[in-house]
């Protein structure tokens, strides 16, 4: 390749075996096949005067404007590939992203926000978007570009919550430990734009919602909080979960006094599924993290590796998904279960890391997740780990996530039990030459892992005492 996605390539494969070459080959050729503006040119189009969208087909002479909104890290690119297809169609437009070369794409107005914590910028877009859609009637199509990051990049709280408590707020339920989806099921309930607030503000104006998932599950409501998406989610859901991981106490007054309201029913829920609204809505989903897997596996396959997909869907702690992963390369190589090596074994998902403070640690979820299975590596082990956020930074770090295995690097135990206590593995994964450089991917479809294992090992029965 002649631009490679994987910026220290070279220094991670150098001495290495030919395995670890072939997982960062993979990894490379998975980031490359899950662009957005391809992923966008696969669903619409234009022919004989109609707007095709998936199996929506809509006559241009019965539509009056068109508007583009959105908000994530993949909506740029998802953006640029629109304005190619529909030019000059497009009436106006504003979107939300982390990061953008420029400040317009036609009519489309870029506002860079803040990620993972939501910043003035973030609160400024969104109320662009909000006035734009107001506009819309029904006779206008809205065209909604949804990306991971969506959550933090379109922030409009309710009401008496000011934009400092909400990203206090953040901050704790980042270092809860709580899953995705319930700190978006929180953050629904403090916002005017989640949760399905964005269709209510559009109606009666038609939503079409092009959305790349970062979500376990690809559940819609999850996704960016679901602007789009019904939500069944209460305020008490929302209640229980800061009492369950212990943060209702530390959350600002505003927060809990909107929460205290809403369960009162003083404030009104987020729409319902079968709320009326949702009549003028699609949500149709483009890319995924299953699709990240699949592009894996098939060039896994030209390879000659026997392949296998275990799953898109893994949640939990990082260290000990590290640790399932270390469980299987060691079943592979001891009894060639679940299947024969040279083996290729692929998962996603989005796993998580318990903190005490938000922003005293250095590293990820990934890079937490390679030091737990090199915790549990057998020492004779040949295999190779991978773990990497596709959106190209792994938590408070600059890197994509870590590799570990295939090369002459010695690990010292008393440094990685250290590293996993402290929450340091950044630090760690450096010393060893194991962390992943892409920057970010302009994507975002979740975790990806990748486990490669070349040959048998045999172990004898005092190997596990």
């Amino acid at each position: 390749m002649n631009s490679r996605i994987i910026k220290n390539y070279k220094e991670l494969i150098k001495d290495g075996s030919q395995t670890r070459k072939d997982v960062l080959n993979i990894l490379e050729y998975i980031l490359a096949h899950i662009k957005p503006e391809e992923a966008v040119k696969q669903v619409i189009s234009q022919k004989d005067n109609f707007l095709l969208i998936d199996d929506i087909k809509i006559p241009f002479d019965k539509i009056k404007n068109i508007y583009v909104i959105g908000g994530g890290k993949a909506s740029f690119q998802m953006a640029e590939s629109l304005y190619s297809i529909l030019k000059e169609r497009i009436s106006e437009g504003v979107i939300s992203v982390k990061e953008a070369p420029m400040r317009k794409i036609g009519p489309i107005k870029i506002k860079k926000g803040g990620h993972p914590i939501p910043d003035q910028n973030s609160l400024e877009a969104s109320r662009e978007i909000i006035r734009l859609i107001k506009k819309a009637d029904e006779n206008d199509i809205i065209l909604a570009l949804i990306s991971g990051g969506g959550s933090a990049l379109l922030c409009y709280p309710l009401e008496n919550i000011s934009l400092s408590d909400l990203q206090k707020t953040t901050k704790l339920l980042l270092s809860s430990g709580a899953t995705i989806n319930e700190i978006n099921t929180v953050r629904k309930h403090l916002s005017r734009i989640k949760g399905g607030r964005l269709s209510e503000d559009a109606y009666p104006a038609q939503i079409i919602s092009l959305i790349i998932s970062d979500v376990v599950g690809d559940e819609l409501t999850s996704i960016a909080s679901g602007p789009t998406s019904p939500d069944d989610s209460t305020f008490s859901d929302a209640h229980s979960i800061l009492v369950r991981y212990r943060i209702d106490n530390k959350i600002p007054p505003s927060v809990s006094e909107t929460l205290r309201r809403g369960m009162k029913g003083e404030i009104p829920e987020t729409p319902f599924q079968g709320n009326p609204t949702f009549k003028r809505t699609h949500n149709i989903i483009i890319l995924n993290n299953l699709s990240a897997l699949k592009a894996g596996k098939t060039i896994a396959d030209k390879m000659g590796y026997n392949t296998l997909i275990i799953s898109s869907l893994l949640e939990g702690e990082s260290r000990d998904t590290g640790i399932l992963h270390a469980g299987i390369a060691g079943e592979i190589e001891s009894s060639s279960n679940p299947l024969p090596p040279p083996a290729i074994i692929l998962s996603g998902g989005e796993t998580t890391v318990t903190l005490k403070e938000y922003n005293s640690k250095r590293g990820g979820p990934n890079q937490e997740c390679v030091l737990g299975f090199a915790e549990r590596l057998h020492h004779n082990s040949k295999a190779v780990f991978i773990s990497v956020d596709s959106d190209g930074i792994d938590g408070n770090s600059r890197f994509a996530g870590g590799i570990i295995g295939g090369n002459a690097q010695s690990l010292n135990e008393k440094d990685l039990i250290k590293a996993l206590k402290n929450h340091q593995s950044t630090v760690f994964l450096e010393k060893i030459g194991g962390c992943i450089l892409t920057g970010e991917t302009g994507t975002n479809v979740n975790d990806i892992r990748i486990l490669g294992i070349e040959q048998y090992i045999r172990f004898s029965d005092t190997d596990f005492h």
